[in-house]
């Protein structure tokens, strides 16, 4: 055997220990998943969109090297979404729209490929499977800027009331935005949804829907909203009924039902006159975070 065959096979022999090193450290992080699901008092979705958002961050943080940052995020996607599996009956519900299967990719891309995808033919349904129990999460698509007029009431508009613990938005996909290439169509984007509150995470967005009349334009609803110390990030959809027009709305920051920013919006002299609090999530990984 020559020195240069030598060399390769210690390499590919320490290259193989690393490999059970890493299989070694995956059974344990399995295993103390486990313990935290033994010892949790409430059934409820295990899922917590915000620390895997700052697992992640954090990693992408120390990381270093030629091995590419969306392959890394992509592992750990995998081994958050298989986890979370492993600590009580995980589903996701999914709004297919027609032959399109967007969505369904990026509900698999995020939660990985073990837990079970359900494909609905509406979003309404999709918001039901998930307060109903029959889904622990729900992915809805996403078109920022959508204006639906006079047609049957949005799914978003639908998180607005209820009792108990109705679903609400807590996570964009895709999570590690990738800029597409130049002529390219912008890439799909979707909400998720649970039965349970947003996390806070430090870098947040919290999402609104603002009740108005119709001549509110969209630059006199930025500028209410700024004023009030809220800061716009993104008109996500608008909803026209007659007299009634309803604003998804991304806003800066973790905010929360209680925020008294929220109560002061609605008064006599300002055309807002109704404010709830949908959700939230995570700031997604911008492109440059990951190339």
């Amino acid at each position: 055997m020559s020195q240069d065959s030598a060399n390769l096979d210690q390499l590919r022999r320490k290259i193989d220990c690393i490999d059970e090193s890493i299989h070694d450290l995956l059974m344990q992080r399995s295993d103390l998943v486990a313990h935290i699901a033994a010892a949790k008092s409430d059934s409820r979705v295990s899922l917590r969109p915000g620390r895997e958002a700052s697992i992640l961050r954090r990693l992408l943080a120390r990381h270093s090297g030629a091995f590419p940052k969306m392959a890394l995020v992509r592992i750990w996607r995998e081994i958050m979404g298989a986890l979370v599996a492993l600590q009580g009956p995980f589903s996701v519900a999914v709004h297919a729209v027609g032959r399109s299967t967007s969505s369904v990719e990026l509900a698999r891309n995020h939660f990985g490929t073990v837990a079970p995808l359900h494909a609905y033919r509406s979003a309404g349904q999709v918001v039901r499977a998930v307060a109903d129990g029959h889904a622990s999460v729900g992915v809805v698509p996403l078109t920022p800027g959508t204006e639906i007029a006079d047609e049957a009431e949005p799914w978003w508009a639908s998180l607005t009331v209820g009792s108990g613990e109705p679903p609400r938005v807590v996570a964009r996909l895709p999570f590690a935005v990738v800029l597409p290439a130049k002529g390219s169509p912008e890439p799909p984007q979707a909400l998720v949804i649970a039965c349970r509150d947003h996390d806070e995470t430090g870098d947040d967005r919290t999402v609104l829907v603002l009740e108005t009349g119709p001549e509110v334009s969209r630059d006199r609803l930025r500028a209410v909203l700024s004023a009030g110390g809220l800061e716009p990030a993104q008109l996500l959809a608008i909803y026209r009924h007659g007299a009634v027009w309803l604003h998804m709305v991304e806003i800066l920051g973790h905010v929360t039902a209680a925020d008294p920013r929220l109560v002061a919006l609605v008064a006599p002299k300002d055309p807002i006159s109704h404010v709830s609090v949908i959700g939230g999530y995570a700031t997604p990984l911008a492109a440059e975070a990951i190339s």
